[in-house]
């Protein structure tokens, strides 16, 4: 062959290389700006994200690490994220927005590490299919609506997946997969990334033990071919204290300042009872059916462990998947939707898809060019991208939605909260069970009922048989009734207005002390037409003739009182509601009037004023601060024209709850 022969066909060899660059940072940056789209869609700020803030405002004013000013309690698991947001906080720039700003770029980037993972990695190196068959797992991941809704949530999530999957992607390049030495004799930076995601989540803990377990598994396996090689060696025991000191100092600080090993959300979250292991089999069952065809495609990835090739890096990338889920399984799912623990173990997932996929396309076919693996890879991946999308894009659009409006009511109430404060010159005590923007904008003391933020809520918690032994939606199940009320707040605020909805809440309606002293204050911000509900605490002089006749109620008439209430929403179903209202009534403690108004309400409903009437009589005749039967009462007087009894009831509505009629 000529020296010009091989000169042509190195060019043409670099111009296809070139080409093939080309083709792939054009479909990367395609998956980009289609991500970027996506995830700027969601014009919303998560309530949980304001906990965070609130955090953030307190550092970075010098109060310290706390929720409330005086108290430690480490009601967070963003530890690096609280220190990004505060250093920014500090340079004058608004915080909030760049917290959005940055879960979109971060979550960018773990797009990117997931291509750089699969090329760099899994490249078959065959031309433009082997490109095509590549992108499996970007494209997925850059139209998944999960990955894409928690972006822009304001919360940690897009920083904590990029750190794990760079220190994935990193810990690859360090290592070789047959177990021999580190390749690259460097400093191993994987192990200090890992350290930043343990930083930023606690979960970046159990994905460093795996990673330590397959280096200690490869090391095993290498001295098959090399028995020189040891696990304790400098370079493996350089690799762990570069995480394991840091990772010490920061748990010696965290036990000083806090008192305890572990966040103080662990404590209040999670539970050894099947109640949570159910919950958190329905968890991964939701995530399996929304990306995983019902678990077809999550049984598909165990098909890799019969592949020789490349088998280094599934025997760690399959443990590093399987593991967290089980995990995950184990500490009940999250509280919060759509599927934001897996998100960051789902490059991971789309990674083993991917290659599962090429694999057992590659069988079909029997052709090594992989030209048939890469096109029906493609074309698979476009049409369940498709897919997923059309099916979760409206509902998690309505997630989105839903947690604006949360936020801009908390907001409101918030505000008025903080109005109340400065008329009552000094600091109020609210308790509530949704503590993200009603913390932040108020500026109150606040009283976590679920105990994310509240150490004797999350340590000692005292739940109530009646209450805690059903379902009732909510994953924390952790509450202290006796203690909510030792605090004596001032006000406590439930995010679904009088319904009492979560653990905690059923169970302040069986203390005798709750039901004395706190009664349903409506209010009305007339400027934004909007109108809520929150519990106010009387004074002693107020409470001081109230007497309960029944003090061997059944405390599980809080879950008939609940029942009624979902049961009403359905006009089909009024009767129903009635009864159960009824049997709350005769189960439950005396002077207890509001059952009798929700029956009111269905007879007014049912446009049989006469019986609306008599309910609302009654309601007002066991408490007379039932102020909603008040306001009818007054309305019914009124179109009798009886101005006497409109303005007995005027003047108990005025005096209970003055801010209605505003």
């Amino acid at each position: 062959m000529s020296s010009r022969t091989r000169q042509r066909k190195t060019r043409d060899k670099s111009s296809g290389g070139d080409n093939l660059k080309l083709l792939q940072y054009t479909f990367l940056s395609l998956c980009l700006i289609i991500f970027y789209l996506y995830s700027s869609s969601f014009d919303f700020i998560q309530d949980d994200s304001f906990i965070t803030y609130r955090y953030v405002e307190n550092f970075v004013s010098g109060h310290g690490l706390v929720f409330n000013i005086g108290e430690k309690v480490e009601g967070y698991t963003c530890f690096l994220w609280i220190l990004l947001l505060s250093l920014i906080k500090s340079l004058g720039i608004n915080f909030i927005s760049a917290s959005v700003t940055l879960g979109i770029i971060f979550s960018l980037l773990t797009i990117y590490i997931t291509f750089r993972i699969s090329f760099d990695f899994f490249s078959v190196n065959q031309g433009t299919f082997g490109t095509l068959a590549g992108f499996t797992s970007v494209i997925l991941l850059s139209t998944n609506g999960s990955f894409a809704y928690w972006a822009s949530s304001g919360m940690e999530t897009g920083l904590f997946c990029f750190l794990v999957t760079f220190g994935i992607y990193v810990y690859l390049k360090e290592n070789s997969p047959q177990g021999l030495k580190p390749v690259t004799g460097k400093i191993p930076l994987s192990s200090l990334i890992f350290l930043l995601a343990s930083l930023t989540r606690p979960e970046g803990n159990l994905i460093f033990a795996i990673t330590v377990l397959h280096r200690i598994y490869t090391v095993k396996t290498g001295q098959k071919q090399n028995p020189s090689v040891r696990f304790i060696d400098k370079d493996n025991i350089t690799w762990i204290l570069i995480y394991l000191i840091p990772a010490l100092i920061y748990m010696a600080w965290r036990l000083s300042y806090y008192g305890y090993f572990l966040p103080n959300t662990f404590y209040a979250k999670t539970g050894s009872s099947w109640e949570y292991i159910k919950t958190g089999i329905d968890y991964f069952w939701s995530f399996s059916k929304d990306y995983a065809l019902y678990g077809i495609l999550i049984a598909l990835i165990f098909t890799l462990v019969l592949q020789k090739e490349k088998s280094g890096y599934y025997i760690y990338l399959i443990p590093v998947f399987l593991i967290f889920s089980f995990y995950i399984i184990l500490v009940g799912g999250d509280v919060l939707r759509p599927n934001r623990f897996f998100l960051p173990v789902l490059p991971v997932f789309y990674i083993l898809l991917q290659q599962s996929l090429i694999r057992l396309l590659s069988l079909i076919s029997k052709n090594p060019s992989l030209k048939f693996a890469g096109i029906s890879s493609i074309v698979f991946t476009v049409i369940f991208a498709y897919f997923t999308y059309s099916n979760e894009s409206e509902q998690i659009k309505k997630y989105a939605e839903l947690e604006k409006g949360l936020t801009e009511k908390m907001k409101i109430t918030a505000n008025w909260l903080k109005n109340k404060q400065t008329q009552a010159g000094r600091q109020l005590t609210v308790a509530a069970t949704t503590i993200g923007a009603l913390s932040y904008y108020s500026g109150v003391n606040l009283i976590d009922m679920l105990g994310l933020t509240d150490e004797v809520v999350a340590h000692q918690p005292r739940p109530i048989a009646e209450i805690s032994s059903g379902e009732v939606g909510w994953r924390e199940r952790n509450y202290n009734v006796e203690y909510i009320m030792s605090r004596k707040p001032d006000y406590i605020y439930f995010s679904t207005g009088i319904k009492p909805s979560a653990y905690a809440e059923r169970g302040l309606f069986t203390s005798d002390e709750f039901m004395k002293y706190y009664y349903p204050y409506y209010f009305t911000v007339k400027e934004l037409n909007f109108t809520d509900v929150i519990y106010k605490r009387k004074t002693d002089t107020e409470v001081k003739d109230y007497t309960n006749n029944n003090p061997n109620y059944s405390k599980s008439f809080v879950n008939l009182y609940n029942q009624a209430m979902n049961t009403s929403r359905d006009k089909t179903k009024l009767n129903e509601a009635i009864r159960l209202y009824e049997q709350a009534i005769s189960s439950g403690p005396s002077l207890w009037g509001t059952p009798y108004q929700m029956i009111g309400d269905i007879y007014l409903q049912l446009k049989n004023k006469t019986k609306a009437e008599e309910n609302y009589r009654k309601a007002v005749e066991l408490d007379d601060y039932n102020v909603m039967a008040h306001y009818y009462l007054y309305q019914f007087s009124l179109e009798r024209k009886d101005t006497l009894s409109a303005s007995k009831h005027l003047e108990k509505i005025q005096k209970y709850s003055p801010e209605l009629l505003k």
